[in-house]
């Protein structure tokens, strides 16, 4: 290298040479321009980025405080006792709102040691921790770590929506910042923990404590209360059901923090690492396993709840059930707990429905989900009924098998068994009209508001209605009394066909009163009363009762139904009644004649404590009392020795009741209550078939058990006997006054008896169907003055004020009483062995014996005699 001094000057005279200048000169202004460009689009940037920044700003929504109150809370059902049955919540709505300091002061730092260390401290964004959050993430390459205060946690899951984008981030932590101006860090504390989504359907600490651990928040323990705080990051990964390995990493991780931070000292932190917090929660998981769907009761008190709303409060059908499940409501309802529970266990017992293959089946509900040849996703439904479960189940893979052979793709299928026969049961206090308790079914129930059998079903009464649609309006109105007697014969009804109706026990047992008509379910009885008393009477008389579902008149098809004909009588109805109306009914009788609306529910509390419905009881006189006394001492005699409704009785308490079944055995119906309750069960199929073991009186058995053990405890108490009421011995063969020497000396026994009466209605006119006559016994025939006197016999006999004609002499039907009637033929016969010339004997008959009305109905008045005999051929109470 040349570096001489000549060198030297040479290169620096060609540096300072005009091209050089010029070049360096270029050179420098590139830089400076290129510098001034970079600059200027740094500004330009900046004033834009600045400028999408304060439009997203300027979109975001104001911000008060009441703005992070959580919306949506659950709503709670109450027993008639103040006790809880169950938690109404709808989706992100089942929250339980808890204030601060009821919430323990290791839950609230728990969750802030693992969600924001520095709450305390930051105006509601962390900057050291969004710093934290970006170094993390771009180590490990993800998004694995966020920045999220709680203010904002609490603004996002309250205010804007959970989307994630970079415009709602930047709103939401501008209106972090604006809310810890407006507000405290304990209020944004208060409202973050009852906000907050924790897994399992629960939204707050409150909800939470109560799923995971079934008690109060303020009664959770350290270890308890780390795990709740686990579950926030991610509600899935960290539930500590499925997943306690993973809620217990971060529940150790909470411990730890909150050792570090000094929020807990080492023995507690040694406690709760050790408690076993994972076991209990499994435990208090499978107690609840069995109660995910509301109870039946709870279904009809939701229902009735929103209708009350729709009606009283005005609003759709979609606010009320909206408010149910999201407004945090108080609904008080009626129910009886021990009497529900008892009633459930009697619905879950075996032992009181038929066994498997002896009138047992199953009715299958069958769903299957396939794709077809065309790539379709449709669904298969099937409804049938089976023997067996064994059928029910091969029937399923046959099913499968077909449409996988017609080129289908099983996705999916599932299916509901519903045991048959079926029942349901109503338990009113009839006092009050408050439902106490209610079964909708047996067998497992599958979802919730599902078919109730009780409330919403409407099968055939039976003979349940003799007593109200025939007895109750003839005894209240018509002058009838428990001894008006009727003849139960054959005979010709209006627009009905001559031998209509027959009674089930295949006889007739000829002059029978009421109350007999009552205790052994006399069909024919039943019906001339109603003919007798006006069917428009009867009808009226059972709308009365609360009876929603009789038709009036309606054309179906061209088809013309009424429920306003003779066969109302024995509860032959177009479409029937529900179970729930048919215990009202019984219930005003056994509540002095007052009939009172049934309800589920009291009252209804707001969120706020204040009342939003108030349930009044509706009632209305609908009998007198002293006739409701009467057919309650008439009913009492069913449930007594020889009548149908037997079965029930139990010792300790008066019962009266009355049995019912309809056409072919299809439902099977018991009525029935005490001085306390009034219940009523229902036995039969879902899809209407016969019954074939009729005679095992299950629908008895349930009614029995169940009001045996409600009235296990309860002090015996008589029914209501009112001032009207009187006595008098009468003749059950007229009704009138018993005639002694005749009465008592029916050849069957005595028929006098002591009845109850209306004051007024007694009867005041001696027996006339009671005669004596003298009878030859060696012939058999009236006697004569030339009958040896030891050959002659006086016996008593009846005569029909109304005779019998049968429609076929030579096939007369079989009457009970026929052969102690002093038929007029046997009038004209006398002794053809003593053959003297006879002398007509005294016989005292009628004067307008042979000229009445056959099909007449009733004569008069009668009661109860305990020393008389069965005067009917004998036969098994059915119905």
């Amino acid at each position: 290298m040349n570096f001489s001094k000549e060198s030297n000057k040479k290169k620096k005279e060609k540096l300072d040479s005009k091209s050089s200048k010029a070049t360096k000169s270029v050179s420098t202004s590139f830089i400076k321009i290129l510098a001034f460009a970079f600059l200027l689009l740094i500004i330009v940037g900046v004033c834009a980025g600045l400028g999408f920044a304060k439009s997203i700003i300027d979109s975001a929504p104001d911000i008060n405080v009441e703005d992070i109150v959580p919306k949506g809370y659950a709503s709670f059902i109450y027993d008639q006792d103040g006790n809880e049955i169950v938690q109404l919540h709808g989706s992100n709505a089942n929250r339980i709102y808890v204030e601060l300091d009821e919430i323990p002061t290791y839950l609230r730092d728990g969750f802030i040691a693992i969600e924001d260390e520095r709450f305390w401290q930051h105006n509601g964004i962390d900057i050291k921790g969004i710093f934290r959050a970006i170094f993390t993430n771009l180590k490990s390459g993800s998004l694995a770590e966020g920045a999220s205060t709680i203010t904002q946690q609490l603004i996002k899951n309250n205010i804007l929506s959970t989307e994630t984008s970079f415009e709602r981030k930047i709103q939401e932590q501008y209106l972090a910042i604006q809310l810890e101006k407006k507000s405290d860090k304990e209020t944004i504390l208060e409202n973050y923990l009852n906000t907050i989504g924790l897994g399992r359907g629960t939204n707050g600490v409150q909800a939470a404590a109560n799923k995971y651990f079934n008690k109060d928040v303020s009664e959770l323990t350290i270890a308890e209360s780390a795990v709740i705080a686990s579950i926030t990051k991610n509600p899935s990964y960290y539930d500590p059901v499925t997943y306690p390995e993973n809620n217990k990493k971060r529940q150790s991780r909470i411990l730890t923090k909150l050792l570090e931070q000094e929020k807990i000292t080492q023995a507690q932190y040694d406690e709760a690492i050790n408690e076993d917090v994972y076991n209990n929660i499994q435990i208090v998981n499978k107690s609840f396993a069995g109660n995910s769907s509301y109870s039946y009761y709870v279904d009809e008190v939701i229902s009735r709840v929103i209708d009350d709303l729709m009606v009283k409060k005005g609003y759709t059908e979609s606010q009320a059930s909206n408010l149910i499940y999201r407004g945090g409501l108080s609904i008080y309802c009626n129910q009886d707990s021990d009497i529900q529970k008892i009633v459930d266990e009697t619905y879950t017992n075996e032992d009181f429905f038929p066994k498997k293959n002896v009138d047992y089946a199953v009715r299958l509900f069958y769903t299957v989900t396939i794709k077809d040849k065309d790539g379709h996703k449709k669904d298969i439904n099937k409804d049938k009924t089976f023997d067996t479960d064994q059928e029910a189940a091969d029937y399923m893979e046959q099913v499968k098998k077909e449409l996988e052979d017609e080129g289908n793709t099983i996705i999916s299928d599932n299916s509901i068994s519903v045991p048959q026969p079926q029942s349901a049961m109503a338990i009113i206090d009839q006092h009050t009209g408050y439902v106490k308790a209610i079964s909708g079914g047996r067998g497992e129930k599958v979802g919730n508001r599902t078919f109730n059998r009780a409330t919403n079903s409407k099968r055939h009464p039976g003979s349940t209605f003799k007593t109200l649609a025939a007895y109750l309006p003839a005894i209240d109105t018509a002058g009838y009394t428990l001894a008006t007697v009727i003849d139960d014969v054959p005979s010709k009804l209006p627009n009905m066909p001559y031998g209509w109706p027959k009674n089930y026990y295949r006889q007739y047992k000829g002059l029978s009163t009421v109350r007999e008509g009552l205790k052994y379910s006399m069909n024919i009885l039943a019906v001339k009363t109603l003919n007798d008393v006006g069917v428009q009477t009867g009808y009226d008389y059972l709308i009365k009762l609360g009876f929603s579902t009789l038709v009036e008149n309606e054309t179906v098809n061209g088809k013309n139904y009424t429920d306003k004909g003779l066969s109302l009588a024995l509860g032959g109805l177009s479409q029937g009644v529900t179970v729930l109306e048919l215990t009202a009914a019984y219930a005003a009788i056994a509540n002095d004649g007052v009939y009172i609306e049934p309800t589920f529910y009291s009252r209804v509390l707001d969120h706020d404590g204040k009342l939003l419905l108030q349930k009044e009881p509706v009632t209305r006189t609908v009998m007198k009392e002293t006739t409701a006394f009467l057919l309650t001492d008439a009913l009492v005699d069913v449930c007594s020795p020889g009548g149908t409704g037997y079965p029930v009785h139990f010792n300790g308490m008066p019962i009266a009741g009355k049995t019912g079944t309809s056409s072919d055995d299809v439902d099977l119906v018991f009525a029935g209550y005490t001085p306390y309750y009034t219940a009523v069960v229902w036995k039969g199929y879902d899809q209407q078939q016969e019954q074939v073991y009729v005679r095992n009186g299950y629908h008895k058995a349930i009614w029995k058990e169940v009001m045996q053990r409600i009235h296990k405890d309860l002090p015996r108490k008589e029914f209501n006997k009112p001032s009207g009421i009187v006595t008098a011995k009468i003749c059950t063969e007229s009704g009138k006054l018993a005639v002694p020497g005749l009465c008592d000396h029916d050849q069957r026994g005595s028929t006098v008896r002591t009845e109850y009466f209306a004051k007024g209605t007694e009867p005041t006119e001696p027996c006339d169907v009671h005669v004596k006559a003298v009878i030859c016994k060696d012939s058999g025939l009236m006697a004569t003055e030339n009958c040896p006197e030891s050959s002659k016999e006086e016996l008593v006999y009846i005569q029909r004020p109304i005779p019998f004609v049968p429609q076929d002499p030579n096939r007369p039907p079989d009457i009970a009483d026929r052969q102690y009637e002093l038929l007029p033929s046997k009038i004209g016969e006398y002794c053809n062995i003593h053959t003297a010339q006879p002398e007509i004997p005294d016989v005292q008959l009628p004067t307008d014996y042979y000229n009445n009305d056959m099909n007449n109905n009733h004569n008069s008045n009668n009661h109860n005699n305990d020393n008389k005999p069965n005067p009917f051929t004998p036969f098994l109470p059915n119905d």
